[in-house]
């Protein structure tokens, strides 16, 4: 049976034998730890948004020890008919497609009821902690920032509550982030990486691939689990990007028309940040990495029946989750000397034989950009040697090894010769020679392509040169493709220092709806 399947039977089961007084679904009340009343200073001089620095006081809260599961969500579900989103951004195709169909019960990285519930959006969670008030009579509640900062920290001053965990080596046993076994999974899965992605991949291996069933990792002193990463999760308040007018009791801050609600944590999607690290994230937006906890004024209550029921089938969940993950943290050595020759059109890699005999393959990996994110070329290499034909641009390399199907970190990468385009021929953006005033981005088009641009766009004194090989003299039509937020003067075509055209940019909207409005145009060289 699928999970889909089983949810869905769970839910029937729920819908049949959950029933009681009046009729009314029961809640499964958070199973929350008491944070003590204490001073500190929230923010860091490390993220402009985090600043200034300030003291907050706060009262004792409770804050949930879990993160809110997909279990106790469809309690509300199911009470309320709450009209739940039916697309979601959660696909996995080497970045998040902008939405695909899914929900909070069936979507692709969801595969148990104890993992946290995601594709629900900020106001469904915030309907779910309304419901629960309203039900019990207790004052449940999303949390602040102030006082998930300070739950977090739970009275330190390092980075994360076990260290500052510089080589992200450590953070495995406290977090499910993107690491080794991700990394793993997901070129497996989606020839995909977190490698050069973002900020990157932690040093070592949680276990867990993508979202993982909840309180599987160390808890932090206060007694919380999942805090510095599993999911990212939801705060009360509106966002505001610094702490001017930040309250020095931890209040929430609210604003009349709030589009931007704060975030915390980090997901397994990600590599993690620090705890005083602020994020964002629109109220309408769906996402397959978000979901919350819960907190609630005072120290926490007796435990119901319904909670009572939930931990112990949490406990047996976790229990068999930790027997599955035994053989998930062998990982060998990366491979050592990866060397790159060119000769007769061919590119030939070589590198050590790994010296662990369990090692039952190599695989090779390939970047089309220097920097960007490795995609699997070949496969089942039993000696250490690889050859393909010379690329007609430069390329970057890796190998790995393969033990029990977890493969190592990558080698240190090898380029390719840098080669020529091909004219007539297409000529790709990014296989460029040199480039100043600009950089290389992943394109939004869902292609896997790439654009040039910049923080702030392309810069007015930009230049990017390529490598070209024209075989015949004559007029070349040059097409291209160009987004615009308004008319500017343009570039200039150069070939061996000489201009030999120009062309002028109109506004072609620039970014609507978080794409970039491109237009395709055309200009006419005489190549001699």
């Amino acid at each position: 049976m699928t999970f889909s399947q089983f949810a869905l039977a769970t839910g029937a089961w729920l819908m049949s034998s959950a029933l009681y007084a009046g009729d009314s679904i029961r809640p499964i009340e958070p199973i929350l730890v008491t944070i003590p009343a204490g001073t500190y200073e929230m923010g860091t001089i490390k993220r402009q948004n985090a600043q200034p620095v300030h003291t907050v006081s706060l009262n004792s809260f409770s804050l949930g020890k879990y993160e809110v599961t997909v279990k106790e969500f469809a309690r509300f579900v199911e009470a309320t008919n709450y009209p739940m989103p039916t697309q979601c951004r959660h696909e996995l195709d080497g970045w998040f497609k902008p939405a695909t169909k899914g929900n909070w019960q069936q979507n692709a990285l969801t595969t148990s009821e104890y993992q946290p519930v995601v594709c629900i959006g900020w106001r469904a969670a915030q309907a779910y902690v309304d419901w629960l008030a309203k039900e019990t009579g207790k004052p449940y509640r999303l949390p602040t920032e102030a006082e998930w900062e300070y739950a977090a920290r739970a009275g330190t001053s390092t980075d994360y509550f076990f260290g500052d965990d510089e080589s992200r080596s450590a953070v495995c046993e406290y977090a499910n982030t993107a690491d080794l076994y991700g990394e793993s999974r997901l070129q497996r899965d989606a020839n995909t990486s977190y490698k050069n992605w973002d900020t990157g991949m932690a040093s070592c291996s949680d276990g867990s691939a993508y979202a993982s069933i909840v309180g599987m990792y160390k808890p932090n002193p206060f007694g919380v689990h999942d805090i510095v990463s599993n999911v990212l999760e939801f705060m009360a308040d509106c966002y505001a990007d610094n702490y001017d007018d930040a309250s020095a009791t931890g209040a929430a801050r609210q604003h009349v028309n709030c589009e931007e609600r704060s975030t915390r944590g980090g997901s397994w999607h990600w590599n993690n940040w620090p705890h005083s690290f602020r994020s964002s994230i629109p109220e309408d937006f769906i996402g397959g990495v978000d979901g919350f906890r819960i907190a609630m004024d005072g120290q926490s209550t007796k435990k119901s029946k319904e909670t009572q029921l939930f931990e112990a089938a949490l406990h047996a969940a976790q229990a068999r989750e930790k027997i599955n993950r035994v053989d998930r943290f062998d990982f060998v050595e990366p491979v050592a000397n990866l060397m790159l020759t060119e000769d007769g059109g061919l590119v030939s890699l070589v590198w050590d034989k790994h010296p662990d005999p369990l090692v039952t393959e190599y695989r090779v990996f390939r970047n089309k950009v220097r920097d960007s994110m490795f995609r699997l070329i070949a496969a089942n290499i039993n000696e250490p040697t690889f050859r393909e034909p010379t690329p007609t641009h430069q390329v970057e390399y890796t190998v790995v090894a393969v033990k029990g199907h977890l493969q190592s970190a990558y080698s240190e990468p090898v380029l390719s010769p840098l080669g020529f385009s091909p004219i007539p021929g297409k000529i790709e953006a990014e296989h460029v020679n040199s480039l100043t005033g600009a950089s290389i981005a992943m394109s939004t088009d869902g292609r896997g392509d790439f654009n040039l641009s910049g923080r702030n766009g392309i810069e007015a004194t930009a230049e990017f040169s390529y490598q070209l090989n024209v075989k015949k003299a004559g007029y070349y039509q040059l097409s291209y493709r160009v987004a615009a937020p308004q008319d500017v003067e343009g570039f200039s075509v150069f070939l061996d220092d000489k201009p030999i055209a120009q062309a002028a940019i109109k506004n072609t909207g620039g970014i609507i709806n978080g794409k970039l409005s491109q237009v395709r145009k055309c200009i006419f060289l005489r190549v001699s």
